[in-house]
């Protein structure tokens, strides 16, 4: 597994490299350098997703080799992805697709997820909803279907400075192959490391540099991608519990429904971007402390160094959910324990007591 591991990274890392290339001498795929959530000085290429999706795909085809993914779930993988991805590619590329037509893109492959992969939501470790879902087994199609279209929108917001997304990802991947591997589960172990091998190879140009972006096409595959492994390994193994899914995707999760809640108290609409979210916090009230007087491009530097304090957060997620992934009250004590932390952060940033 870890030749496709390594495989995944050295070609996500010449991809990325080719594409650096490419949009300096031919402008390809370049971000725009104004708008409300824009914190680069240079244009640069927002097409990390397509080097990504490259990476994990020669991994996949490797590990299909090995026999650890079969040839029939690797295709089925490949039909269920391809709304996300074009969805995500037309927008790096076009721009200005409206969040309905993204939107439609990722219930789509949620669909097809559900369908083709027979990705179901089995049980929540609630009662009486157990007993429901046990009874009307489309229950569990409805909630598997919300939680993977949701989780690439999830991403995509979280992405917000050089090495946030891409590492947050990297941590909950990691989180899925381990406990994978203690189950003995070795499919999603192998989907896992595929998608940390990609990771690695994109994180070497993306942080602290930032001379390559996730773009929207990343964002909804790791999204994606996450989503839809954590809800497998929770339907095939039932030594996991179901809120350990909750637990690892705490951060953007949460993230995504504080932000919705937010936009509507304050009368917004939901897809409307702001710079409200706990990163842009952070990159305004804790990076302005550092000393920028030496540096060449201060804004680079406060945008790179916003990064670790978020991975800081998911870790308050993601280690417990590695800790205790067997044991459901310990998890929604955490899961509720994280939320507070989070509330409590983003209050005493709003009110500059940090």
């Amino acid at each position: 597994m870890l030749h496709a591991t390594a495989l995944s990274a050295l070609l996500c890392w010449l991809g990325c490299a080719a594409l650096i290339v490419l949009g300096r001498r031919r402008h390809f795929g370049l971000d725009e350098t104004q708008g409300v959530q824009k914190w680069h000085r240079h244009p640069t290429p927002r097409t990390g997703g397509f080097a990504l999706a490259l990476g994990i795909l020669v991994g996949l085809l490797w590990l299909m080799h090995l026999t650890y993914v079969s040839e029939p779930v690797t295709i089925r993988l490949a039909v269920a992805i391809a709304p996300v991805l074009l969805a995500g590619v037309v927008e790096d590329l076009r721009r200005h697709v409206p969040p309905l037509w993204r939107a439609l893109a990722t219930v789509l492959a949620a669909g097809l997820a559900v369908w083709l992969l027979e990705a179901s939501v089995t049980r929540l470790g609630l009662w009486p909803l157990d007993a429901w879902i046990h009874a009307w087994p489309v229950l569990g199609w409805l909630i598997a279907l919300v939680a993977i279209s949701a989780l690439p929108h999830a991403v995509n917001m979280i992405d917000g400075y050089n090495g946030l997304a891409g590492m947050v990802s990297f941590m909950i991947f990691g989180a899925i192959g381990y406990v994978a591997f203690k189950v003995s589960d070795p499919l999603i172990m192998a989907l896992s490391l595929a998608a940390i091998g990609a990771l690695l190879g994109f994180l070497f140009w993306n942080w602290p540099r930032g001379q390559i972006f996730l773009g929207d096409t990343g964002a909804y595959l790791l999204g994606f991608w996450m989503a839809l492994l954590s809800v497998l390994l929770v339907a095939r193994n039932p030594a996991v519990s179901p809120w350990f899914a909750l637990m690892v995707l705490a951060y953007p999760v949460w993230e995504l429904l504080y932000s919705l809640w937010r936009r509507k108290f304050r009368q917004r609409a939901g897809t409307a971007p702001d710079t409200l979210h706990l990163h842009h916090l952070v990159y305004w009230r804790l990076t302005r402390l550092i000393d920028e007087d030496d540096h060449p491009d201060p804004r680079q530097r406060r945008n790179a160094a916003t990064s670790p304090y978020l991975w800081a957060v998911a870790a308050f997620s993601v280690g417990p959910a590695m800790l205790w992934w067997g044991s459901t009250p310990l998890l929604m004590a955490c899961c509720v324990g994280f939320v507070t932390l989070y509330l409590l952060a983003y209050r005493l940033l709003v009110q500059r007591r940090i």
